[in-house]
This record gives structure tokens, C-alpha cells and sequence, in this order.
């Protein structure tokens, strides 16, 4: 029995340590198991990107192929400059670099025969607007394919509606500058402006004033007045200020920048308040208008008609109008076309 008993004591042991040993492989296939299936995974036949066939790569070759078609892809930041004609900013645009491990998983997650397009990231300009707070912007980008109604509320309220109307059945964006006078004296069309989807902004608080012989707290005051009262009325804060008639100062504009807002003009101008006619301000916009052009327009019995006329003539040049803060917005992949 003592001999049986030390037998089965041995292979006890033997067995135990047999077990160990299993459970150290398994902990080693574990730790390299991942990439020795992983190398062995391949791309599905006929995943096309780019024209390339990348069917039968394996992840490693097809990050191989992806680092050299990065360089090819890669579209370099436009940075914000000073304008030395208006001596405003233009502001930058960002470029653009492949996502290389997003891409990467679309394409190993790709059935067979699909066509991938690459996956993007913004490639951010080195200087911005923010490096010029103090400098009025004209203009944006000229990049981009957009243009940006910018329009003046200090009067004609009885075309603002059918103004709504037109934007919003065009499905057009554009930025309401309010008179904070007029806001406080016409809070429901204000609220109505807001609850109608637009951006609104700050034209001070005065339309009275003249702005370029104000010293700076009285350029401060009013321009904090008019951020007041349409935060108060409307329920949002403007971060984009333009002064009445254009009137610019260093006081104004240090005025605005204290109030985080940025000070806007214009490129084209349609003078609709003298009223020329649709014809002569259509004109006008289709002959001045190009990527990043800010048109300034007012309440009057011509800008709805003249807004149905341009916005189809604009958008078939390929420029979409949308409102001043996507207008200014850095990001090149934000307007969903096609990298090249």
C-alpha cells in the first residue's frame, strides 16, 4: 500500500505540474496570439480606396499602402493673414491629413467588392483669427464655398416674415444683426428671429449713434447694452458685433473685442435700402461674390424677392449661403465635401 500511495503522490505532482505548464502556453499564446491571427488577417478581394485594389493585403501591407497615400492626401492649413487693402483679417482654413487607424479599420471591416472612402482629420492652421482679436473681418475665407447674408434689423419689421419665409424654404442660412433698441421695442419678432433658427448678433444698442467719435467706454457701453438686452430677450449672448454704417474706430474695436465679440463688415454691399431694384442688386452680388463673401443686406420690400432670385444663381456657381459662424469656421472636412 506504501508503494501504491508514493505512486499516486508522484503523479499527483506529475499531473500538477503538467497543468502549470498548459496554463504558461496558454498565457503565451494569449500575450502573441493576437498578432500572429492578426497578420493572418486579410483584406477581403476587390476592397477598392482610391482606386487601389487592396483585396489580399494583409494589415500590416495595407497600413503600408495607407502611410504612402497619406502623403499623397495630406492638404496643408491656410493661415489667418491681415488683408493690406481693408486692413482687416482673413481668417485661416484648416487642412487636412489621413486618419490612418480609422481608415485602417474601414478598410479590414470592408465586405468584398466595396469602395472605401478615406477617413479624415482637420489639420489645424498655426496662426487664427483669435491671433488678430482686435482686427474686423471683411471677408472669409476664400476657400471656401460659401457666402454669408449678413442683415441689418433696426427697421422693417413688415418684411422680416416673408424674409423668413424665403430663407427657411431655401433651407439658406444668414445672421440677423440686431439694434439692441429694436429688440427691446420688438421682443416677440425678435424671439420670432431666434425661434426661427437663425444666428443673431449685435449692431449696438443705438442705430443713432455715430460710432467713430465715440472714446471707448461710451463704445463699450453700447455695445454691452445691445449683448444685454438680446441675451435678455432672445436668450443667447452675440459673439459677432458690426457697427451702424460701418464706423470704425480703435475705440470700437477694442470695445468689441473686450466683449469677446468680433467686429464684422462686409464685401458686398446691395444698398437695398435706397432700393435700386432686384435686378441692379442681383447684379451686383452675382458680379462681386466669390468664396467667403459677406453680403449685407436690410429689411425692405426688395430683399425677399432679391434673396428667391440669388440664392438658386448662387448655389449653381457652387457657393452655399449659410450663417457668419459657419462661414468662419476653420474646418475644412465640417463642409462635407469630398477630400481630394
Amino acid at each position: 500500500m506504501v508503494r501504491y500511495r508514493h505512486f499516486s503522490v508522484l503523479g499527483g505532482r506529475r499531473v500538477i505540474s503538467v497543468l502549470i505548464l498548459l496554463f504558461f502556453l496558454l498565457v503565451a499564446l494569449q500575450a502573441c496570439g493576437g498578432k500572429f491571427w492578426q497578420k493572418q488577417q486579410l483584406v477581403k478581394p476587390n476592397v477598392l480606396l482610391n482606386g487601389n485594389n487592396l483585396g489580399g493585403l494583409t494589415i500590416e501591407e495595407t497600413r503600408g499602402v495607407l502611410n504612402s497615400l497619406a502623403t499623397e492626401l495630406r492638404v496643408e492649413p491656410v493661415n489667418a493673414v491681415i488683408d493690406p487693402v481693408t486692413k482687416g483679417v482673413i481668417p485661416e482654413f484648416s487642412g487636412v491629413e489621413l486618419d490612418l487607424e480609422a481608415t485602417l479599420s474601414l478598410v479590414m471591416q470592408a465586405k468584398a467588392g466595396s469602395k472605401i472612402e478615406p477617413a479624415f482629420i482637420d489639420l489645424p492652421a498655426e496662426v487664427g483669427l483669435a491671433s488678430f482679436p482686435r482686427h474686423p473681418v471683411y471677408q472669409g475665407n476664400s476657400q471656401k464655398p460659401q457666402v454669408a447674408f449678413l442683415i441689418n434689423v433696426a427697421w422693417g419689421n413688415e418684411y422680416l416674415q416673408e424674409i423668413l419665409e424665403v430663407l427657411q424654404a431655401a433651407e439658406a442660412g444668414a445672421t440677423f444683426f440686431l439694434v439692441g433698441r429694436w429688440v427691446r421695442e420688438n421682443q416677440e419678432m425678435a424671439r420670432l428671429l431666434r425661434d426661427s433658427g437663425f444666428e443673431l448678433a449685435n449692431h449696438g444698442y443705438s442705430d443713432l449713434l455715430s460710432m467713430s467719435k465715440l472714446d471707448y467706454p461710451q463704445a463699450l457701453q453700447d455695445i454691452k447694452e445691445a449683448n444685454d438686452v438680446i441675451e435678455e430677450i432672445c436668450g443667447v449672448r452675440p459673439i459677432f458685433f458690426s457697427p451702424h454704417k460701418g464706423e470704425l474706430s480703435e475705440h470700437v474695436l477694442k470695445a468689441a473685442a473686450q466683449e469677446n465679440n468680433r467686429t464684422v463688415l462686409w464685401t458686398v454691399d446691395t444698398v437695398d435700402w435706397k432700393l435700386p431694384g432686384v435686378e441692379v442688386m442681383s447684379e451686383k452680388i452675382y458680379t462681386n461674390a466669390a468664396g467667403g463673401s459677406l453680403i449685407l443686406m436690410h429689411p425692405t420690400a426688395q430683399t425677399a424677392e432679391l434673396l428667391r432670385k440669388v440664392i438658386p444663381a448662387l448655389r449653381a456657381t457652387g457657393l452655399e449661403p449659410v450663417s457668419l459662424s459657419e462661414l468662419l469656421c476653420p474646418s475644412r472636412i465640417r463642409l462635407g465635401v469630398r477630400i481630394p
